[in-house]
C-alpha cells in the first residue's frame, strides 16, 4: 500500500502511473493509529525539551505517555467504510505483541531488575556530612541490589526509564501499522532536533549563561547547550535526529526521482539536516563532531555512488554538481559566521594529544575501574542504579579519579563510568547484558530476513543507530532518557519499515 495519497489514474495513463507506482490510493489511517502517532511523538519530542529528561519529573511524565501509548496500541481496531476499500474486517493486536520477542525479553530484563530492587544486599545510610553503604541480609541466591535514595539513583529508577522504552518499543511495533506513520513519527523528530538546533546556535550566538536564557536553576555547570544539560548528551542526540533526517532525505529523494516528480521535500529535509550539523559542531561535544564527520563521510560517498549508477532517469549532472556546491556555500558561511573553528581546534588537540588530554585519561582510568567493580560480581552484577553509590570502593585505587588536586578533604564522585557498556556489566552482570544482547540479537536478524541493506534509506537509520552505540563506548549516551528511548523507537520504527516494505514487493 502507498505510503502517499495520490489521484486515481486516468485511463489512458495507466501503464505509466502503474510503472511509477501511483496506482493505489493509501486509505485514511484508523483514529486509534492516529492517536499512537500523537502520543508517541509528543513523547519523543517532549524528552529533549524537558531538559533531557534526566530528572525524576519528566521521567515520570515520559512513563505517563509511554504508558498511554501502548494502550492505544494493543487496542483492537475495526477497519469500516473509507478505512477499508476492499472491505470491512478487524484487528486483533495482542496475538502481535505475544509474537514480539523484544515483549518477553523486555519482561524478563524488567524483572530482572525488579528482582534487584526486591533483592537489596547493601542500604544506603547519611548522617548528613557522609553517606555509606552497610550490608543487610538478603537471599544470596537471587540477584540482588542496593537500597539507595530514588531521588539519587537506584533500581526502581532505572526500572522507570526501562519501562519506558520497553512500553514505547512495544507500543510501535504492534500499534504501527503504516508506512506513512513510520515517516511522520521520522519527520516530527527530525523538525523537533532542528528547532533544537536552532535554540542551541542562538544562544551560543547570543553567549546565553542559561538554558533558554532563564533557567537558571537547572544544574548545567555551563556545559548544556539548548534544552540539554550536559553538552555531550546534546552532541549524540542532534547527531541521531540528523542522521535519522537524512534517512528521511534520501527516502523523498529517490521516490522524487522514480515518479519522475520535479518537486520533492527532499531539500527542506537536506536544509534541516545542515541545521542540526551545525547545532553538533556548536556544541564542542569531540565525540559527536568526530562521529558526524564519519556519517557525513559515509552518506556523501553512497549518494555519489548511487547518482553514478542511476543516470539515465532525466536528471542532469549539473544540477548535483549545484545542490552541493549551494549546501557546501552554506555550511561555510554557516560555519564562519558561527566560529565553528572552536570545534574543529578541539578535535585536533584530541587527536594530537589524545593520549596526555585530562578527559581521556580520567576516563580511562573510570573504565579500569569500573572493569574492576565489574570482575567482583560478573554474573549477578551489584544491582541497577548502584554504580554512584558502590564505585568509590575502587575508585580510591586511582588517584586520579579520586583525589581532588586543589582540596585534599574533597573527594570526587563518579555518577557515571562514561562507558555505558562498562557500567551495564558492573551493575547488571553478564544476566543482564545477556538478555540486552538476545534483545539486539533478534533486532538484527529481523532486519536480515527482511534484506535492509536493499533498501538505502533503512541502512541510514541503522547506521544512526550504529553510530549512537559506538559513541557509547566513551560516554554515558545510553543513560540519558531522551537518547535511549529515541534510539530504541528508531529501532522499532526501522524494523517496522523494514517489515512494511517487503510486504509491499511481494
Amino acid at each position: 500500500m502507498s505510503s502517499s495519497r495520490s489521484p486515481l489514474p486516468r485511463p489512458d495513463s495507466s501503464v505509466l502511473q502503474s510503472f511509477r507506482g501511483d496506482a493505489r490510493v493509501s486509505a485514511a489511517l484508523h483514529p486509534l493509529e492516529t492517536t499512537l502517532l500523537i502520543i508517541s511523538g509528543a513523547l519523543l519530542c517532549f524528552m529533549p525539551w524537558a531538559l533531557g529528561t534526566m530528572h525524576v519529573w519528566s521521567q515520570w511524565i515520559s512513563l505517563g505517555l509511554a504508558s498511554a501509548a501502548f494502550t492505544v496500541a494493543i487496542i483492537n481496531r475495526r477497519y469500516r467504510g473509507e478505512l477499508a476499500p476492499q472491505g470491512d474486517f478487524r484487528l486483533v493486536m495482542w496475538p502481535k505483541l505475544i509474537r514480539f520477542p523484544l515483549f518477553s525479553l523486555g519482561l524478563v530484563l524488567l524483572g530482572y531488575i525488579l528482582t534487584q530492587a526486591l533483592n537489596p544486599a547493601w542500604v544506603y545510610m547519611s548522617d548528613g556530612k557522609y553517606r555509606w553503604l552497610e550490608p543487610v541480609a538478603h537471599i544470596s541466591w537471587l540477584p540482588s541490589g542496593m537500597d539507595t535514595p530514588f531521588a539519587d539513583m537506584n533500581a526502581w529508577r532505572v526500572l522507570v526509564i526501562y519501562s519506558t522504552a520497553w512500553l514505547l518499543t512495544c507500543a510501535l511495533w504492534v500499534g504501527v501499522t503504516r508506512r506513512v506513520t513510520v515517516q511522520w513519527l521520522l519527520t516530527a523528530i527530525a523538525v523537533n532536533g532542528a528547532l533544537l538546533a536552532i535554540i542551541g546556535i542562538l544562544q551560543k550566538v547570543t553567549s546565553s549563561p542559561y538554558i533558554l536564557w532563564v533557567l537558571k536553576e537547572a544544574n548545567t555547570a555551563g556545559y548544556f547547550f539548548a534544552t540539554i544539560i550536559y553538552k555531550n548528551h546534546a552532541g549524540a542526540y542532534l547527531n541521531l535526529a540528523m542522521m535519522l533526517c537524512v534517512a528521511l532525505l534520501y527516502w523523498h529523494f529517490a521516490r522524487a526521482e522514480r515518479r519522475m516528480e520535479r518537486a520533492s521535500p527532499a531539500p527542506v529535509f537536506a536544509f534541516a539536516a545542515i541545521v542540526i550539523g551545525l547545532g553538533v559542531l556548536l556544541s564542542n561535544s569531540r565525540g559527536a563532531i568526530l562521529l558526524l564527520l564519519l556519517f557525513t563521510l559515509i552518506a556523501f560517498i553512497g549518494f555519489i555512488v548511487r547518482c553514478s549508477l542511476y543516470r539515465g532517469e532525466g536528471r542532469s549532472p549539473w544540477t548535483i554538481v549545484m545542490l552541493c556546491a549551494i549546501f557546501a556555500l552554506f555550511i561555510g558561511l554557516g560555519s564562519y559566521f558561527l566560529n565553528t573553528g572552536k570545534a574543529f581546534d578541539r578535535i585536533s588537540k584530541l587527536i594530537d594529544e589524545g593520549r596526555t588530554d585530562s578527559s581521556v585519561i580520567t576516563r580511562n582510568f573510570a573504565r579500569e575501574a569500573t572493569f574492576d567493580m565489574a570482575r567482583d560480581n560478573l554474573v549477578t552484577g551489584w544491582g541497577a542504579g548502584s554504580f554512584r553509590h558502590y564505585f568509590p570502593v575502587y575508585q580510591r585505587h586511582y588517584s586520579e579519579i579520586y583525589d581532588v588536586t586543589w582540596n585534599k578533604d574533597t573527594k570526587l564522585r563518579w555518577e557515571y563510568a562514561h562507558n555505558d557498556y562498562v557500567q551495564l556489566l558492573a551493575e547488571l552482570g553478564l544476566i543482564g547484558a545477556g538478555i540486552i544482547a538476545a534483545m539486539l540479537g533478534c533486532g538484527v536478524r529481523h532486519l536480515v530476513r527482511h534484506r535492509v541493506w536493499q533498501r538505502p534509506h533503512l541502512m541510514f537509520i541503522l547506521l544512526a543507530l550504529v553510530i549512537t552505540a559506538l559513541h557509547g563506548w566513551v560516554d554515558f549516551q545510553f543513560h540519558n532518557p531522551a537518547i535511549l528511548i529515541l534510539w530504541c523507537a528508531s529501532a522499532a520504527l526501522v524494523g517496522r519499515w523494514a517489515e512494511l516494505e517487503a510486504r509491499m514487493a511481494r
